[in-house]
């Protein structure tokens, strides 16, 4: 087992949020002419307005947030994965 198995190296990590951040800060039609990332500061700002008090269960908080961090995590993950086995050669020859 090698001993620097997590490989750390952050290119791949600010490649990928910086992959997601940008693309979910377009504004699309779905959102009513915003971005997912303003829908979720948004929300976020609303839930502080009451802050003791937790967003309910139907709230669209939870969109918001879930969507964005599935997001976040799959392209971060993507991106260490495309990156390593780049780097290692796996997906054939760089040229």
């Amino acid at each position: 087992f090698p001993r620097d198995w997590l490989k750390r190296d952050n290119f791949p990590l600010i490649a990928g949020f910086l992959g997601w951040t940008i693309p979910s800060s377009i504004p699309v039609g779905s959102y009513e002419g915003a971005s997912l990332f303003y829908r979720l500061n948004e929300s976020i700002a609303d839930q502080f307005s009451h802050f003791p008090t937790g967003p309910q269960v139907n709230d669209p908080f939870w969109i918001y947030m879930l969507t964005w961090h599935i997001g976040l995590f799959l392209t971060l993950t993507l991106a260490k994965i495309g990156y390593e086995g780049r780097k290692e050669g796996d997906f054939g020859p760089i040229r």
